[in-house]
């Protein structure tokens, strides 16, 4: 049995970033290659399509089956905006899952969404995330940046991901 990444976990408490009233959508749909383009991550071999999701009725991230894809959450951040920019990929125990490499970045690789580059500034394991832990992943306020969540230290006897690994990076100046 396919065993995917339950990133859902991470993001639970998206709506606490969320304005009031927003409306939970279940739907996923494919950002346009003009708005965003692809990400692409040089040094772990990724090359994903962006997929613009909403919310469920419980409030976690729509986040769908794709594991070639990445998910944003579609009432947030742009990459490139002034806050953080949350993408969203699953690791797939049997491989290949567009993050399953994710925690071997690296401090000063490159990461490229459309036309922003960005540069990772820290790349860390976290057990149990708070709410407002996860609220903050989801700021729109300062510098613009980029954060990339998946699951990661799966347990083989269980299938259950004990940690989340976090990706941060910052914008750079366009060439």
């Amino acid at each position: 049995m396919r065993r995917w990444c339950a990133v859902l976990m991470v993001l639970a408490a998206v709506l606490v970033a969320a304005p009031a009233g927003a409306r939970p959508v279940g739907s996923a749909e494919r950002t346009s290659a003009t708005a965003l383009g692809r990400l692409s991550i040089p040094a772990i071999g990724v090359n994903a399509g962006i997929i613009a999701v909403g919310v469920t009725s419980s409030g976690h991230l729509a986040i769908g089956g794709s594991v070639r894809d990445v998910y944003r959450w579609r009432a947030g951040v742009l990459p490139g905006q002034q806050g953080s920019a949350v993408l969203a990929g699953h690791t797939w125990s049997k491989g290949p899952g567009v993050f399953d490499n994710l925690g071997n970045l690296r401090p000063g690789n490159l990461v490229i969404v459309g036309k922003n580059r960005f540069k990772v500034t820290r790349v860390r394991r976290v057990t149990g995330m708070s709410r407002e832990d996860v609220a903050r992943l989801f700021s729109d306020r300062g510098e613009p940046r980029l954060v990339l969540v998946t699951c990661g230290d799966r347990n083989n006897l269980t299938g259950v991901y004990r940690t989340r690994i976090i990706v941060h990076a910052k914008l750079l100046p366009r060439r």
